[in-house]
């Protein structure tokens, strides 16, 4: 069947999509098609009226909309792909011009981890009156512990994942197997959410219900989304001045790791990116703090009242470093500085699944 007008054509791909199981990309085509909904009468637009200014003046919709420029990139990738398959069923000529206006590549953002002071305080945090951010802290922090893994590979381990005492997973981005020992703090918080459905190949009680690929990828988006907002909640119950989100603990464990002299090939190792390139975006975003640092270290070497005050900050440095040569003995051990949370609860606060 010929596809006509663009909401036909953004309908067939996202169902195709998900045929194909890929349900995040057929999640953005949807999100796409209700923006320009909401921008046009989708009903009117053929691929044979589609100008190059129709899709200029969705851009600036959705950034006045508050859509970001990596968003907005996204979307028009996806519908650069729509239409060469409309170019192809000739029912457009030229689909690359149409996107010759529009950004179309990737803007680095900012990467947002916590300090150790704020995730010592996120595990320290005493939840027993709020079992559901009590689990939220809990899978946060066993994120931090099993080197950063995604919620979503957290979501799909299976118990058979583990033997004798080690965790193997594939990344379900990536598809790279990665193998980790399960060390003490995180097999007791493994324990407490543990799946007790026998029925279940899954080891933790995120996806409740096994069923089809698209069933548990709907309990998997829910538990994500509740995940998301009781970290937000548990953000700023705490104060921490940062938003918590489920990447959050993957960029803690990169940034802490590199804090503490750990070399980039094996944080990218402990990460599974393919190339230590991928791990420098983890590892750009340095706070105006420590730019500050190192701009006032620049202006030590030419201006004496800079060089006395870099000299101070050295001191108070060496002081600090000879307080935390404990600390620093085992800096190869990140996880062993930030206590196992929950361990002074009771047990109920260790029933809970991700609810509201």
């Amino acid at each position: 069947m010929k596809m006509k007008t663009l909401k036909e054509g953004i309908i067939a791909h996202a169902d195709g999509l998900g045929k194909l199981f890929k349900f995040s990309a057929e999640h953005t085509c949807r999100s796409i098609l209700h923006s320009l909904e909401e921008f046009a009468n989708m009903e009117l637009v053929t691929f044979r009226k589609l100008t190059a200014g129709f899709f200029l003046g969705f851009e600036h919709y959705l950034w006045a909309s508050g859509c970001s420029r990596n968003t907005s990139a996204c979307y028009f990738r996806a519908l650069r792909a729509i239409c060469r398959e409309a170019e192809k069923e000739k029912e457009l000529k030229d689909a690359k011009r149409l996107f010759s206006e529009v950004f179309m590549g990737y803007e680095e953002t900012r990467k947002r981890a916590l300090s150790l002071e704020q995730l010592r305080m996120v595990a320290d945090a005493d939840l027993e009156d709020t079992p559901s951010l009590g689990m939220a802290r809990d899978l946060f922090i066993l994120s931090y512990y099993l080197r950063g893994i995604p919620f979503i590979d957290l979501a799909y381990l299976r118990k058979t994942d583990i033997q004798d005492n080690v965790l193997c997973y594939r990344r379900s981005k990536t598809g790279r197997m990665l193998t980790i020992t399960l060390e003490p703090w995180m097999r007791e918080i493994i324990e407490r959410y543990r799946c007790e459905n026998t029925d279940s190949p899954y080891l933790l009680k995120i996806i409740q219900k096994p069923g089809t690929i698209p069933e548990e990828r709907r309990q998997y988006e829910s538990a994500l989304r509740l995940y998301n907002k009781h970290l937000y909640r548990l953000s700023e119950r705490l104060g921490l001045g940062v938003r918590l989100t489920s990447y959050v603990a993957r960029h803690t464990w990169a940034t802490l790791a590199y804090n503490e002299d750990i070399p980039v090939s094996k944080i990218s190792a402990g990460l599974s990116h393919a190339s230590e390139e991928i791990t420098h975006t983890y590892l750009r975003s340095f706070s105006d703090e420590q730019l500050a640092v190192v701009n006032l270290q620049m202006a030590a070497l030419v201006n004496p009242m800079a060089a006395k005050e870099w000299k101070g900050k050295e001191k108070e440095r060496g002081k600090g470093n000879r307080n935390d040569k404990e600390r620093k003995s085992t800096k190869n051990e990140l996880h062993i500085s930030v206590p196992i949370p929950g361990r002074k609860r009771n047990d109920s606060g260790g029933k809970g699944t991700i609810s509201n």
